[in-house]
């Protein structure tokens, strides 16, 4: 009888071990998923990607909310509460800066960049790409549209083993 009493409370112990390694294997991952603000979402991903906000420095983004009335072109004036609460939102998702966030962003100096395609990592990791899969293909376009070839890239994800170049397939370099 105390052999099984040994089993079942020995069972039990193993049981919460395990559900709380799981727990905490789960906040590791998502808490390292892109985290985006549905506001954010709402406002900027209605014209483009709604971009990692870790993909520029902070500095990059006040610039950027700062011109919205001239958007690359386009008049993207929010209301003050809107672009307020974006402001803030870029501001704290830049603090959370992961590993490979960082990668992307280094050797910038003093440079502030207003377009992800300038970061010097950015077009090192696409300068091989030729012209007629971007420009001169119509389901892409251009560099910024990101999503075009990077299938999670709206979770964050721009893993270069998951490109897929629409009317070319799957790239690797």
């Amino acid at each position: 009888m105390s052999l099984n009493r040994s089993m079942v409370a020995g069972s039990i112990l193993m049981a919460g071990i395990l559900a709380f390694s799981l727990y905490g294997i789960g906040q590791i991952w998502a808490s390292s998923k892109n985290q985006t603000d549905p506001l954010y979402v709402e406002e900027c991903g209605s014209c483009h990607l709604a971009y990692p906000a870790q993909l520029l420095p902070p500095r990059s983004w006040q610039i950027i909310m700062s011109q919205l009335d001239d958007h690359f072109d386009e008049n993207a004036e929010l209301d003050t509460e809107s672009r307020q609460a974006i402001e803030a939102y870029l501001a704290e998702a830049n603090q959370s800066t992961n590993g490979s966030y960082r990668k992307l962003r280094r050797n910038l100096g003093k440079q502030t960049p207003l377009r992800i395609t300038e970061l010097p990592y950015f077009i090192h990791e696409h300068d091989e790409i030729p012209s007629r899969l971007i420009k001169a293909n119509d389901k892409v376009g251009s560099l910024s549209q990101c999503n075009a070839c990077h299938k999670s890239a709206e979770q964050g994800n721009f893993d270069e083993d998951n490109i897929f170049i629409p009317g070319f397939g799957r790239w690797d370099d």
